[in-house]
């Protein structure tokens, strides 16, 4: 098909790029990719008009693939290593073009710091050979590529986001790219067709994945001048159309793109800086929130506020997930700087849920005011009201102190907790261990029956976990074996059947482990749900499955180098457990699971399997709930001898959830205080 390209179209270049077969093996058949490389080049040239000799075509279909109609299109090679770099990283910034669309249909993954990776046809299993998506963009608005050409850039992905650490076994060439000085004007919008860790759909029956054909569906009919000027209106209808789908139940990927207007390898994730943009935020603005940050420390909830700014822009997050370094200005000034949808500023978006979710309710109205006054003033669109958090568990929290005297046993402290800490009971003298557990155990039993009799309506939320403040010397004990009187007055069952039991050890923490348990929190509540890996391949991930027969000697400094990981898990040979969790506790680790009694043969692999509650990657911020659950699943048998095939102890040491540290020295008067409040929140 032939037609009279405009001025635009006659400067418009494409790398358009389709890859069905991999050297990798039969496992990586992707039917339908070169099919949808065909069709997106079939738009190009047709009522893009673009001139067919402005594009780089590259196929590798499936041996004995009948490939649609390409009369009319420039005669497509080899998707291999060789062909696609000569093309992208040597041809294309020769021409004297204006407009480079680039288009991938075929396997994606993405490395460590977002960069997508994707496989050439012939990536084998030894090495597998890719194109740095990420490293090749920053190249495109560098001055590598001539400053009067390319000043806009689009680039269509249709590949999964899966993070290379969830595939150990694959090696992955690591690859880049001179990426020169920066270059101002040169604007790059990215839609990809799956968020960072989804994966793409491919319909082989229909030999297309979802994404093309929605994204063919809206191209339909424009010109490339036309679809330049409506790239962000393209790709807010495609999410809306995915949206439907979801609720449909046809899809689960949500497709997510950036728009690049600087150097930064932080993508912004909004329009161009016009009068359709977002709004950036005013001095005033600047100077009211400076004069809030100062009222309150940031609240632990800034994680979820962050997340959700993105979801509520429908823009894809960072791909790190981690809030960027300071306080409440530094964290609005990273989101102006990404600014949002046209209309709908990040900032606000992220003011608006902290102001809903603040402990301090003064603060919060404040911070709302504060929103509704910027956002009338910068003429910004309303800002949604933020979803309700998930409701965070009553619990228990009981303290053993070491008594004064050595060899008499504990000083035994009980909290309840419900938004602060209110003080239930305490010893008063020290108890040997054996009439602690009996001692704890009955006031756990009478404080349930007292709040259920004391809102019998079923307002008042039900204690579901019990947290366990010890001293590490007592990491061996099982709590969650200790039994709770439950029913009538001579039964009584398991407290890890009851409640999601945990331990802590939060007086271990001390010095400069003090500071690295803070900083592993923070990463911690910035993941919802964490793969595994061993530590010498995968240090980057959240969580850590060590080998049962071997632990690092140097276990303690590979915890501790980064923020990762927050979490260990640890089926290793009792005689190295104590070892592990000295480690665990000197490098600031604060979630641990480990088996009672050690492990049986294999346990590595069959621990990390039972805790994915997904089949293939641990949900970090349920685990308490997971650990109960396995629990329940695997009783029956009579308490005294009870085994379970899961006898899993878990370490969940949260900063911010704990008494004030002056509270937890019992004194001769002390006993007169035990039911005083003693709200805290940390």
């Amino acid at each position: 098909m032939s037609h009279q390209a405009d001025s635009l179209a006659e400067r418009t270049y494409a790398l358009v790029v389709g890859v069905e077969s991999y050297e990798v093996g039969p496992d990586w058949r992707l039917p339908g990719a070169a099919h949808d490389a065909v069709g997106f080049a079939r738009w190009l040239t047709g009522s893009g008009q673009v001139p067919p000799a402005n594009l780089r075509l590259f196929l590798s279909p499936l041996a004995g693939a009948d490939l649609p109609c390409t009369d009319g299109l420039p005669e497509h090679r080899p998707a291999t290593e060789a062909n696609i770099k000569r093309a992208l990283l040597s041809e294309l910034p020769s021409c004297d073009g204006d407009v480079l669309w680039i288009y991938w249909a075929g396997h994606g993954f993405v490395n460590g710091i977002g960069d997508p990776l994707l496989p050439y046809a012939d990536a084998d299993a030894s090495s597998i050979s890719n194109l740095n998506l990420g490293s090749a963009l920053r190249r495109w608005r560098s001055d590598s590529v001539s400053r009067r050409r390319f000043r806009s850039q689009v680039a269509l992905i249709d590949a999964c986001r899966v993070d290379q650490r969830l595939a150990p076994n694959l090696q992955f060439e690591e690859t880049s790219y001179r990426e020169g000085a920066r270059i101002t004007g040169r604007e790059q919008f990215v839609l990809y067709a799956a968020r960072p860790g989804e994966v793409a759909r491919n319909r082989a029956a229909r030999q297309s994945g979802l994404f093309t054909r929605t994204l063919l569906d809206r191209l339909a009919g424009l010109s490339v001048a036309e679809s330049i000027g409506r790239l962000t209106d393209i790709a807010v209808d495609i999410q809306s159309d995915f949206e439907e789908l979801r609720r449909n139940g046809q899809s689960r990927q949500t497709p997510a793109f950036e728009i690049r207007r600087g150097w930064n390898d932080s993508a912004a994730f909004t329009e161009p800086a016009t009068e359709d943009g977002a709004p950036r935020l005013d001095q005033t603005a600047w100077n009211q929130l400076a004069a809030l940050a100062q009222e309150q420390r940031l609240p632990s909830c800034a994680h979820d506020a962050y997340r959700w700014a993105f979801e509520a822009c429908r823009c894809a997050a960072p791909l790190a997930g981690s809030l960027p370094e300071g306080g409440l200005t530094e964290i609005v000034r990273d989101l102006d700087d990404r600014q949002g949808r046209p209309g709908s500023p990040l900032a606000l978006l992220f003011v608006r849920y902290l102001a809903a979710h603040a402990q301090d309710r003064q603060w919060g109205a404040r911070l709302d005011l504060w929103v509704e006054e910027t956002r009338l003033r910068l003429g910004a669109l309303p800002v949604p009201p933020a979803p309700e958090r998930p409701k965070e568990p009553a619990a228990l929290h009981v303290h053993l102190a070491r008594a004064p005297v050595a060899g008499t046993g504990y000083l035994v402290r009980i909290w309840r907790y419900r938004g602060g800490f209110t003080s239930e009971w305490e010893s008063g003298t020290s108890l040997l261990l054996s009439a602690a557990r009996g001692e704890v155990s009955e006031r756990i039993a009478a404080l349930v029956e007292q709040y259920a009799d004391a809102d019998p309506e079923g307002g008042e939320p039900d204690i579901e976990r019990v947290e366990f403040h010890i001293p590490r010397e007592l990491i061996d004990e099982e709590f969650e074996n200790w039994a709770v009187p439950a029913g009538p007055e001579d039964s009584s069952e398991l407290m890890g059947v009851l409640f999601e039991v945990v331990v802590r050890c939060p007086d271990e923490r001390r010095g400069v482990a003090r500071q690295k348990w803070r900083a592993k929190w923070r990463s911690f509540e910035g993941q919802g749900r964490g793969g595994w890996g061993a530590p010498e391949v995968d240090a980057a991930l959240p969580v850590w499955l060590l080998s049962e027969q071997e632990v690092p000697g140097n276990l303690a400094g590979l915890l501790q180098v980064t923020d990762f990981p927050v979490c260990v898990l640890a089926p290793v040979d009792p005689a190295r457990l104590s070892d592990v969790l000295k480690a665990v506790h000197t490098s600031g680790v604060p979630v641990a699971v480990w088996r009672r009694g050690g492990p049986p043969e294999g346990a590595a692999g069959d621990m990390a399997a039972a805790l994915a509650a997904s089949g293939d990657r641990i949900d970090l911020r349920n685990l308490p709930s997971t650990v109960r659950r396995l629990r329940i699943a695997a009783g029956g048998a009579p308490q005294s001898d009870r085994t379970w095939s899961h006898p899993l102890a878990l370490l969940w040491d949260d900063p911010n959830r704990r008494p004030e540290p002056r509270q937890l020295k019992s004194t001769p008067d002390s006993a007169e205080e035990g039911n005083s409040a003693a709200p805290v929140d940390r």
